[in-house]
């Protein structure tokens, strides 16, 4: 396992199409591109999405792991991570039923598929070292 703080050599799009969007309540997700090809990472959603997302970053670089990345996966600069708002949806009941819908529809390389559980560590490394090693 990694440990402490790494130095992320990933490119990091961080709601850079849907800034205004990612202020309110809303379900994102988290794709993986390299190449060219793109596979999402992770569906959540959020009352306050940027909020969400910012703490979904400081886990990655203090536990690169937590997303299913290694110390190589990381430090590739070839890689790059898209924050996106997916559908804005204010209704925490409605919200949570869509995000369900689409983590069983999209099938995240980090997440198991029921409700919205991720995989565990070793799961999320072994999907997505796949799927880069690839593309």
């Amino acid at each position: 396992m990694l440990g402490g703080s790494v130095t992320l050599k990933i490119e990091i799009d961080f709601f850079q199409d849907d800034l205004i969007k990612s202020i309110g309540a809303g379900i994102y997700e988290i794709s993986v591109v390299k190449n060219g090809k793109s596979k999402v990472l992770y569906i959540g959603e959020s009352v306050f999405t940027i909020v969400r997302c910012a703490l979904h970053l400081y886990e990655l670089k203090k536990h690169p792991e937590y997303l299913g990345f290694t110390d190589e996966t990381i430090g590739d600069s070839r890689i790059k991570l898209i924050f996106r708002v997916i559908e804005e949806i204010d209704d925490n009941k409605q919200r949570k039923v869509r995000e369900k819908e689409l983590i069983k529809k999209i099938e995240p390389l980090s997440q198991n598929g029921i409700s919205d559980r991720q995989k565990n560590v070793e799961g999320k490394i072994r999907a997505l070292t796949e799927f880069l090693n690839n593309v």
